[in-house]
C-alpha cells in the first residue's frame, strides 16, 4: 500500500490532470461550452474543483476523542498534544466542542453563539496557562448557565504547536499536513438536539479515539458501560471502522481482579457484538495520567530536539506524577532493583527542586510511554492513519467533484450522440421521441408522485395503530415492496418510545413509590436531559412526594378532601394540585426534549431510510423516460446524474417533533350529612310497674285452715324523661383526585403512545416533502436535458446540410478527449477509495 505522501501526491496529480483535460476540452471547442446548459454544468464543476484543489493543498488529519462518563478523555487529549489545554478538573468539564489545531502562532477563538453567557472573541499571544484558564472559565460558565435554560454549547478553537505535528514520526504524516484534535463532550453534557447535531458534523469527518474506564468493565458494570458506549458511538455517529478503544486507568487493577488480558479479550468480544463490528476492535490498556504528566513535562516538541518547558513547570508536573502515579511506577520497577533505586533517587531530586536536564527527562518519557501504553497507541495510530487517510481526508474533498463531473460528462454525451445522427429523417425521429418523453412526463409524473405519496400516507397511517400484529403486517408488506426505509424508521421510533419510558418515566415513578430523595432523582435525570429540566422536575417532585402522604388511596387515584368553607384547607389543595400540574408540565418538556435528542441521534438511520425511499421513487419516475430506451440519445442517464447532483446540494434535515401529555387531575364537590350540634327535650312517657300484694286461701285438706300468699300485679304510670337529639346539616366538601405514581407513569406512557401519531404525521410530512422535492427536481432535470437535446438536434440539421463530414471528425476528436477526461476521473475515484 503506498504511503500517505505518495497517495496524496498521486491524488493531487490526477486531480490536476482532470482539471487540465476539462480545460483542454473547453479551449478546443468553445462553441460547445457556449450552450447555456453545458455552461451551467461547467461552472458547477469548476467551483467544486477549485475547492477540492485547495482542500488537498492544505489537508488536515482529524482525531476526535469520544468517551464514556468520566473516562479521562480530556487527560488523554492533553497527553497526545503534550500540553495542558483541555480542562481536566474533577467533575464534568467538557461541554462544548474544543478543537485544537497545530500552529506555531498561538491563538484562541471562542465563537459567537446565541446569548452566550461566557466571553467570546479571539486572543493571541496567550500562554498555555492563559488558554487553559479561559477554556475552563467558558466550560464553568456554560455548565452553570445551562442549569437554568438551554444554551448552544461553546465552540472553541485553540491554535497551538501540537506534539504529533512537531514530531512527524509519531503519525508518519508528510510535511504540510495539518493535525487537529477534537475533544468532544460526553453524552451527559449534551442532551439537546442542536448541540448533538453540531457534534455529529465534527465526528463524521474524523478518526475516532474512544476512551473507556477500567473501573466499569467488571461483571457488575460492563453491561452499563457497553450500553453507554453504544449510545456514544451511535448518537455521535463515530466511524467504527476507524476506531481505537482505550481502556484507561488500568492502574486500578486489584490483586483479586481477573488478569488484565482476560478482561480486555472479553471486552473486545462484547464491543464487537454491541457495535456489530466485522472484526475484533483494538482495545489498549492505558494510563493517561502517567503519560500526561511525563509528556507535558517534556512538551510538544520533537523527542530529538531540546525541550522548551521551563524547570518550574517541569518540576511541578513531575511532583504530581510521583504523587498520583506511585503505584504504576512501583509495579513496573519491582523486578528491577537498579531501576527502582534510580527512580527513588530521581524522586528525591524532584522533591529537592533540582533542575532536571533534557536527557534525564527523555529517560522518564521513555519509561512513561512504555508503561502507560502510549508507545503502543502511537504505533497503532500510524497503522490506522495509513488505512484511513484516503477515506477520511482525500475522498470527502472529491465527492462533489465526482458528482459534478458525471453530470457534465453526461450532458456532453447528449451532444456527442446527437452528432452521430446521419440524416434529417433520424433527427425528426429523435425530435418525436423527445416530444413523447415530454408528453409522458406531463401525463405521468404527477400521477406517479401522487400514487407514491398515497402509499406512504397509508403505510404511516397503519403505523399509528399500536396493534402489534397490524404493525408487523405493515412492516412485512413494506419489505416485500422494497420499502426498507420504513423498517428503519419504525425501529427508530419504537426505540424513542422505549427510551423515554426507561430514562424518564420509570425513574420518577419509582422515586415517588419509594419516597426517594429529590437530589438522587435529579442526578439520575441530569444524565438524560438538560440540567435545567432535571432541576425543575426534581423540585416539583420534592413538593409532590411530601404532599402525597396526606392523600388516601382510592382505586388508581389518591384522594384528599376538605370542607368548602375551610380556606386554609382549600389553599393546601390548590398547592397540591399546582405542584402535580407543574410536575406534569416539566415531564412534558423533558419528554419532548429527550425525544428530539434521541431522534437526532438516529439522524443517520433516518437519512438512510429516506434515501432508500428516494431511490424507489426515482426508479418509478424513470418510466416517464421510457421513450429514451429506443433513442440514440440517452436522456435518462443525463437526467438522473443531473438530479443526483442537485439533491446532493440540498440534503434533508430532521423535522421538529413533539409529544403532548394529558393532565389527569380531577376536582369534585360533594355533600355529606353530618352532626352539627345537639338539643335536650323532656317528654312524657308511660311506664308499667309491678306491685306486690297478699291474699288468703284455704287449701283442700280434710282439715279446714286459712293461709296467706304474695302476688304481683302491673300498674301503669306517667313520668317526664330528658331526651338528647343530634342536629344534622348537609356539609359541602372539596375533593382532589391525584393520580397515583403508577397511574402517572401509565398516563405519561399512554400520552407518548397516543401522541406518536403526531410524530408519525410529522415524519410523513417530512418524507412527502422530500419526495415532492425529488419529483420537482426530476421534472426540472428532464426539462433541462430535453431542451439541451432539442438545441443539439436543431444544430445537427444544419450540420447535415452544410459540413457534415467536417463536423463528424471534430466530434470524434472531441469524444476521444472527453473519454480521456472521464478515464482520469475514474482513476481518481478508484485511487482515493483504495
Amino acid at each position: 500500500m503506498p504511503g500517505i505522501e505518495s497517495k496524496l501526491n498521486n491524488t493531487r496529480n490526477l486531480l490536476q490532470e482532470l482539471g487540465n483535460s476539462v480545460s483542454s476540452l473547453v479551449k478546443s471547442s468553445p462553441d460547445v461550452f457556449a450552450d447555456s446548459g453545458i455552461q451551467s454544468c461547467l461552472q458547477d464543476f469548476l467551483t467544486v474543483y477549485q475547492e477540492a484543489v485547495q482542500r488537498l493543498e492544505n489537508p488536515s488529519f482529524r482525531i476526535a476523542t469520544l468517551g464514556t462518563t468520566s473516562s479521562g478523555k480530556s487527560t488523554i487529549v492533553n497527553a497526545l498534544i503534550g500540553r495542558k489545554i483541555a480542562p481536566i478538573e474533577a467533575g464534568e468539564m467538557s461541554g462544548g466542542v474544543l478543537t485544537i489545531k497545530h500552529s506555531q502562532e498561538p491563538r484562541l477563538m471562542i465563537a459567537e453563539t446565541e446569548d452566550a453567557a461566557w466571553d467570546v472573541g479571539e486572543w493571541t499571544g496567550l500562554s498555555d496557562e492563559d488558554v487553559y484558564q479561559r477554556i475552563r472559565e467558558v466550560m464553568h460558565s456554560y455548565h452553570a448557565a445551562r442549569k437554568k435554560r438551554e444554551y448552544v454549547a461553546p465552540q472553541i478553537t485553540a491554535h497551538l504547536p501540537l506534539l504529533p505535528a512537531c514530531d512527524a514520526s509519531l503519525l508518519d504524516l508528510p510535511k504540510g499536513i495539518g493535525v487537529e484534535l477534537i475533544d468532544l463532550p460526553g453524552l451527559k453534557s449534551v442532551q439537546d438536539r442542536a448541540n448533538l447535531a453540531t457534534i455529529q458534523k465534527q465526528v463524521n469527518k474524523a478518526f475516532s479515539l474512544v476512551a473507556l474506564d477500567y473501573m466499569q468493565v467488571d461483571d457488575e458494570h460492563r453491561k452499563r458501560l457497553l450500553e453507554e458506549l453504544k449510545k456514544v458511538v451511535e448518537y455521535l455517529q463515530g466511524r467504527t471502522d476507524s476506531m481505537i478503544f482505550i481502556l484507561n486507568r488500568v492502574d486500578n487493577l486489584g490483586a483479586d481482579d481477573l488478569p488484565l488480558s482476560v478482561r480486555i479479550d472479553k471486552l473486545r468480544e462484547e464491543i464487537k457484538e454491541v457495535l456489530s463490528l466485522p472484526e475484533l476492535p483494538d482495545v489498549l490498556p492505558f494510563n493517561a495520567r502517567l503519560l500526561y504528566y511525563a509528556q507535558c513535562a517534556w512538551g510538544s516538541g520533537a523527542f530529538n530536539e531540546p525541550s522548551r518547558i521551563n524547570q518550574e513547570l517541569r518540576l511541578k508536573l513531575l511532583k504530581a506524577m510521583f504523587q498520583d502515579c506511585a503505584g504504576v511506577i512501583k509495579l513496573n520497577t519491582k523486578e528491577n532493583r537498579d531501576l527502582k533505586n534510580w527512580f527513588r533517587d530521581f524522586e528525591d531530586r524532584v522533591e529537592d527542586n533540582e533542575a532536571i536536564d533534557d536527557e534525564t527527562m527523555r529517560q522518564i518519557l521513555h519509561y512513561s510511554l512504555e508503561w502507560s501504553g502510549g508507545r503502543e497507541l502511537w504505533d497503532l495510530f500510524r497503522v490506522r492513519v495509513q488505512e484511513s487517510f484516503a477515506e477520511l481526508v482525500i475522498l470527502p474533498a472529491l465527492l462533489e467533484v465526482f458528482n459534478n463531473y458525471e453530470s457534465l460528462s453526461d450532458n456532453l454525451d447528449i451532444l456527442i450522440k446527437t452528432r452521430k445522427i446521419n440524416n434529417q429523417e433520424q433527427v425528426e425521429q429523435e425530435r418525436e421521441k423527445i416530444a413523447q418523453i415530454r408528453q409522458d412526463l406531463q401525463k405521468n409524473i404527477k400521477k406517479l408522485g401522487k400514487e407514491f405519496n398515497t402509499e406512504i400516507e397509508q403505510l404511516i397511517e397503519g403505523l399509528k395503530n399500536n396493534e402489534p400484529k397490524s404493525r408487523l403486517k405493515i412492516k412485512e408488506d413494506a419489505v416485500k415492496k422494497a420499502r426498507k426505509g420504513f423498517s428503519i424508521i419504525l425501529e427508530a421510533v419504537a426505540e424513542v418510545e422505549g427510551d423515554l419510558t426507561k430514562v424518564l418515566i420509570v425513574p420518577v415513578r419509582d422515586s415517588l413509590k419509594k419516597n426517594q430523595g429529590a437530589f438522587e432523582l435529579r442526578d439520575k435525570l441530569r444524565e438524560v436531559t438538560l440540567p435545567s429540566l432535571a432541576d425543575n422536575i426534581s423540585k416539583a417532585y420534592d413538593n409532590v412526594s411530601r404532599r402525597l402522604s396526606k392523600f388516601s388511596p382510592q382505586s388508581e387515584y389518591l384522594v384528599k378532601s376538605v370542607r368548602a368553607d375551610d380556606d386554609k384547607g382549600k389553599k393546601e389543595l390548590e398547592d397540591d394540585e399546582r405542584y402535580v400540574r407543574l410536575l406534569y408540565h416539566y415531564m412534558r418538556e423533558a419528554i419532548t426534549k429527550r425525544a428530539e435528542f434521541v431522534l437526532q441521534g438516529k439522524a443517520q438511520q433516518f437519512a438512510q431510510a429516506l434515501e432508500s425511499l428516494v431511490d424507489v421513487h426515482v426508479n418509478s419516475l424513470k418510466v416517464c423516460l421510457s421513450a429514451s430506451n429506443f433513442s440514440a440519445i440517452n436522456i435518462e442517464k443525463a437526467a438522473i446524474s443531473n438530479l443526483r447532483k442537485k439533491l446532493a446540494q440540498n440534503l434533508p434535515t430532521l423535522p421538529e417533533n413533539f409529544f403532548e401529555l394529558p393532565d389527569a387531575i380531577k376536582q369534585n364537590r360533594s355533600q355529606q350529612r353530618e352532626v352539627v350540634g345537639t338539643k335536650t327535650e323532656y317528654e312524657t312517657r308511660t311506664k308499667t310497674e309491678y306491685q306486690s300484694y297478699t291474699e288468703s286461701y284455704q287449701d283442700g285438706s280434710c282439715f279446714s285452715s286459712t293461709k296467706t300468699r304474695t302476688k304481683t300485679r302491673p300498674v301503669t304510670r306517667n313520668y317526664q324523661e330528658a331526651v338528647t337529639r343530634n342536629i344534622y346539616e348537609d356539609i359541602e366538601y372539596v375533593e382532589l383526585f391525584l393520580p397515583s405514581p403508577d397511574l402517572m407513569a401509565k398516563q405519561w406512557s399512554s400520552g407518548i403512545a397516543k401522541n406518536k401519531a403526531s410524530l408519525w404525521d410529522i415524519l410523513c410530512d417530512w418524507i412527502i416533502k422530500r419526495l415532492n422535492y425529488v419529483t420537482s427536481i426530476f421534472e426540472e432535470s428532464v426539462d433541462e436535458i430535453t431542451n439541451l437535446a432539442e438545441r443539439a438536434l436543431q444544430q445537427q440539421l444544419s450540420f447535415i446540410e452544410d459540413n457534415f463530414e467536417q463536423e463528424k471528425q471534430f466530434w470524434r476528436d472531441f469524444e476521444v478527449q472527453k473519454d480521456n477526461a472521464t478515464a482520469i476521473c475514474q482513476m481518481l475515484a478508484e485511487d482515493c477509495r483504495q
